[in-house]
């Protein structure tokens, strides 16, 4: 791992001879039938899976991520914070060069060169960020003398879709450097981000029962007709986009409120939904049972490196704290789960990372859990989805470790907030208002990091996390800000 990029391990989980042959198997016959599922040879001979000890190129473009492209880049200089000195760092959005002197300043943390791609002004179409910067000659050349000049450059996606790979291909081509993405092959990077992809991998790795119960709509009227037969036996109904992510693909509905409804207005109901949140009419659409009631959410942080570099990594199981019926996540902190619970989940975490190690998966992971039933002894452990990109939680544990060596050093609460309203103001007053509650890596080793600007600056939203001796110190820094930041109201739905 590149040493500004900390790895740590939390948790051992040994699985025995008779499990990695049955997880070599299944991947075995995966690949035999998706032959190109690991394949990254169509970028050049100098592009490769994985990372070297050169600079690295950082941004954050979740535009790739499908009901994403009407979402503002509020959140993409969250990687600028996993950036070093000789890294570089694109950005597609507004820039925020006194969010950049904050990192710099207070936290010790950020890449030496910033790169600002412009959007084309007559443009209608989003064009990811990679693709712009590949576009751009003048950009491109920069990272290429980075690459030749270094002897090869790291590509550090958020998400590994293909526009990453050919910007790596264009450097390489043009600087004649090798060039390393710190990602999944795309095919397998998509793949891993579709739920539904997702979900035979889980059958597969453990057993059928370890998902709620799920089924693949291919058109309208299937879908209709499977979300009334569930609602006539289950009380509530899942929906979901089986590629986007952050809840804005999920739709909980009710089964009471289709009792008796014609199929052609469940159908249209449903449509008119989805179209909202700006879907495509793409298929298949993830229909299925809505797990209730929820007594947690777990969500197990990996970091799976290339097969000859050893075994998947578990830096941690985290709570998530999601809100409102479309279960929204707004947060995340350390797992208080029973020890029995935690270690049924490590076991399967570890099943399902080193399943996906086998298939050629590198970098980042988070695989998503609920726990069903009345109590949390008695739980049933419900895998829902994989996050094979970086996250609302990798980046902040990733942030600390580089803050603190291992961010199990500090209790920590991770605060992600998009639908708040405060005051705007600048980041200038921001610091001001909230001095004494900031960490600082040269004064000040506990209080809080800001993770972005954008909404923050606008007054309609906060990321964060809270570094602290105790737990209790944690939470009361994370309200303390909330409070200074006269936070008026906040709607989860």
């Amino acid at each position: 791992m590149q040493s500004s990029l900390p790895i740590v391990r939390q948790a051992h989980v040994e699985l025995d001879a008779g499990t990695h042959r049955r997880l070599d198997a299944l991947a075995k016959r995966l690949l035999a039938h998706e032959p190109t599922l690991n394949r990254v040879d169509m970028f050049g001979p100098s592009v490769r899976c994985g990372m070297s000890d050169a600079p690295a190129l950082f941004f954050e473009d979740h535009s790739e991520i499908s009901l994403f492209r009407t979402i503002e880049g509020s959140l993409e200089y969250r990687t600028f914070l996993l950036a070093a000195d000789d890294d570089v760092f694109l950005v597609g959005g507004r820039r925020f060069p006194e969010f950049e002197a904050y990192c710099r300043d207070v936290l010790g943390l950020g890449a030496g060169t910033v790169l600002k791609v412009e959007s084309a002004p007559d443009s209608r179409l989003v064009k990811p960020l990679a693709l712009r910067c590949a576009e751009n000659m003048a950009h491109l050349k920069t990272l290429c003398d980075v690459a030749e000049v270094n002897g090869g450059l790291n590509i550090f996606p958020y998400i590994g879709t293909g526009h990453a790979w050919l910007l790596a291909s264009a450097i390489a081509a043009q600087s004649g450097a090798e060039v390393s993405v710190a990602a999944p092959p795309p095919q397998l990077t998509r793949r891993a981000n579709d739920k539904l992809w997702f979900l035979e991998r889980v059958h597969e790795a453990l057993n059928a029962s370890a998902s709620p119960l799920t089924y693949s709509a291919f058109g309208p009227a299937a879908l209709a007709a499977r979300i009334r037969a569930i609602a006539s036996s289950y009380p509530r109904v899942a929906v979901k986009v089986p590629d986007s992510a952050g809840s804005l693909g999920n739709v909980m509905i009710r089964s009471e409120s289709i009792v008796g409804k014609p199929l052609a207005q469940i159908r249209q109901s449903i449509l008119d939904i989805l179209s909202a949140r700006g879907w495509q009419n793409t298929y298949p659409v993830m229909v299925g049972i809505w797990d209730y009631p929820v007594v947690a959410s777990p969500s197990v942080n990996v970091w799976i490196p290339s097969r000859e570099e050893g075994p998947p990594v578990i830096e941690g199981i985290f709570t998530q704290v999601l809100r409102g019926e479309k279960a929204t996540f707004v947060g995340a902190e350390p797992s208080h789960l029973p020890k029995s619970v935690e270690d049924r989940i490590l076991q399967a975490a570890a099943c399902l990372a080193q399943y996906f190690q086998n298939l050629g998966y590198f970098g980042r992971c988070g695989f998503d859990a609920i726990l069903v039933g009345e109590s949390i002894d008695r739980s049933k452990i419900h895998w829902i989805e994989c996050n094979g990109r970086w996250g609302g939680v990798s980046i902040p544990i990733t942030v600390a470790n580089r803050l603190v060596g291992d961010w199990t050093k500090k209790s920590i609460v991770v605060v992600q907030r998009t639908h708040l309203r405060m005051p705007p103001r600048s980041l200038k007053a921001i610091l001001e208002k909230l001095k004494g509650y900031l960490f600082s890596s040269a004064h000040r080793r506990e209080g809080v990091v800001l993770l972005a600007p954008g909404r923050l600056l606008e007054g309609r939203g906060l990321n964060m996390m809270s570094l602290a001796d105790t737990g209790s110190s944690a939470e009361r820094y994370s309200e303390a800000v909330m409070e200074l930041l006269e936070v008026e109201k906040e709607e989860v739905t």
